[in-house]
């Protein structure tokens, strides 16, 4: 199942999120060799992971197997404090209906095929599926060029911010991806999803925070 944890439910998910800061430390630190990130006590963190965050984590059982992070673009965030470079074409979008998204990833095991698998596939979904609940319009990214096709291939309609940028020997791109049912409907239908996946325990409902 995909849960999603905001600062009104994140009591009930103390060691779920422990785990994804783990897990972020092997995959960005140990396997891709990121710059620049916090690591205490071998968990991965950076400015961003506060109680402004929002994560959506795949569980089976207690065990993260794959996860996510939604920012609010109204805030000071990612693109725009580490990368603004990215977005000098376009601008960086900013507005309470714009979250970024960022920190897509499976653990090793559970990546399966050219796009990742069935857990990216459930993590991208269940995001679409909340953000859509929330009233969020569009979504904020910042990924590796070779997502690009990968994205393209889901049905989503990629609008690049800026030219692609060469960080730690990466070329990483910008970009806004306006949302919408038939985004979502498209993503279902590219990993054979036919059911609604996020689990919202703990949460009254919908009331994403707000930052005007």
């Amino acid at each position: 199942m995909i849960h999603v944890i905001t600062a009104e439910n994140r009591d009930l998910y103390k060691d779920a999120l422990r785990q994804h800061h783990r897990i972020r430390h092997e995959i960005y630190i140990g396997e891709r060799h990121w710059n620049g990130l916090q690591s205490r006590d071998g968990l991965e963190f950076d400015n961003f992971d506060n109680t402004n965050a929002t994560y959506v984590l795949a569980l089976e059982g207690d065990r993260v197997i794959g996860g996510s992070r939604l920012y609010p673009t109204a805030l000071p965030h990612m693109l725009d404090q580490v990368c603004p470079a990215l977005a000098e074409v376009k601008g960086i979008p900013r507005g309470p209906d714009i979250f970024e998204w960022t920190r897509i990833f499976a653990i090793k095991e559970r990546r399966e095929g050219r796009f990742g698998g069935k857990v990216v596939g459930n993590i991208l979904c269940a995001g679409l599926e909340f953000c859509l609940a929330e009233g969020v319009t569009a979504l904020s990214l910042v990924f590796e060029a070779w997502w690009l096709p990968r994205l393209q291939s889901h049905g989503w309609i990629i609008k690049p911010l800026g030219l692609p940028g060469l960080i730690d020997g990466e070329w990483w791109l910008a970009a806004m991806l306006p949302i919408n049912e038939n985004i979502l409907a498209a993503t279902r239908a590219h990993y054979g999803i036919t059911e609604r996946l996020l689990v919202r325990q703990g949460l009254s409902g919908p009331g994403l925070r707000r930052v005007a």
